[in-house]
């Protein structure tokens, strides 16, 4: 039975109403957790040629690649996506004198098939980052990717001395938009939310807020987003701004949510905040 077959179902009178919200959440939660599958293109497994391959995490069940040496920058991919869509970055900032190191989140690319969700980014942050046991100059991050590891370090006290987030929305509304492009009832999505809240240990109402985005003393924040990104508002960099004070805001046009990830502006913007 599809969502919109549901949604005329939710509008039913009685208790039956609440009991298909649930069940209709559950299929939602489901969907949350599974990636889609990110095709490992020619051109992609090109960048990854001549790079170092290492795993990480329980039973080695994380598969990074690391490039150039030097203060260590981390980058972490999005929501169905792959490590690979940061090599560009990774290998641009590592001519620059850095080392470099990307890798398949849980349950995405090469790395272990399990159940994901925003808690897997953050977890797996934490975990390369232990693995590499060295001070972090940069983390820099895409989508939910870049969300994950903003809220890690209230919850696991991971820290780098600059920040660059990349089309990262403020609060995880993005799969609550798609779900409701599907015709999902904000009934169910009031229980998605609940299931979101508890990933990031925080209430829906301080998530919306954009307190993951908790402001760091001393530390810098490059926002960058694409104007006609379809999947995340460009705004959310004004707000991270109002949150972050001194926050450096970078926004071009033309390249959506992924090709941003190398857009010759967006390569050259972040390195010369890296390095400075």
């Amino acid at each position: 039975m599809n969502i919109e077959t549901k949604r005329l179902e939710i509008g039913s009178p009685g208790d039956s109403q609440s009991n298909l919200a649930l069940e209709l959440a559950a299929g939602l939660t489901g969907a949350l957790g599974k990636a889609k599958a990110l095709p490992l293109r020619p051109q992609d497994a090109a960048l990854l040629e001549g790079l170092e391959t290492f795993r990480f995490g329980a039973n080695n069940c994380r598969v990074a690649w690391s490039a150039g040496s030097g203060p260590l920058v981390i980058l972490v991919h999005g929501y169905s996506g792959r490590g690979v869509q940061m090599a560009a970055l990774a290998r641009t900032l590592a001519a620059k004198g850095f080392r470099c190191v990307f890798f398949d989140a849980g349950g995405h690319g090469a790395s272990e098939t399990e159940k994901i969700g925003f808690s897997t980014f953050m977890t797996d942050t934490r975990d390369i980052i232990t693995h590499l046991g060295e001070p972090v100059r940069a983390l820099i991050g895409h989508s939910a990717g870049a969300l994950a590891f903003m809220r890690a370090r209230a919850l696991f006290g991971i820290c780098a001395q600059k920040y660059a987030v990349i089309s990262a929305p403020l609060f995880p509304y993005v799969p609550l938009a798609t779900m409701r492009g599907k015709g999902a009832p904000e009934q169910s999505l009031d229980y998605v939310k609940a299931v979101l809240s508890d990933q990031f240990q925080m209430s829906w109402a301080s998530l919306v807020k954009g307190e993951s985005f908790v402001w760091e003393d001393g530390k810098e924040m490059l926002a960058i987003y694409d104007k006609e990104d379809p999947r995340v508002r460009h705004t959310d960099a004004d707000e991270i701004a109002q949150l972050w004070p001194g926050t450096k805001i970078f926004k071009i046009s033309g390249y959506g949510h992924n090709r941003i990830l190398k857009a010759p502006e967006v390569l050259e913007a972040v390195a010369n905040f890296v390095k400075r």
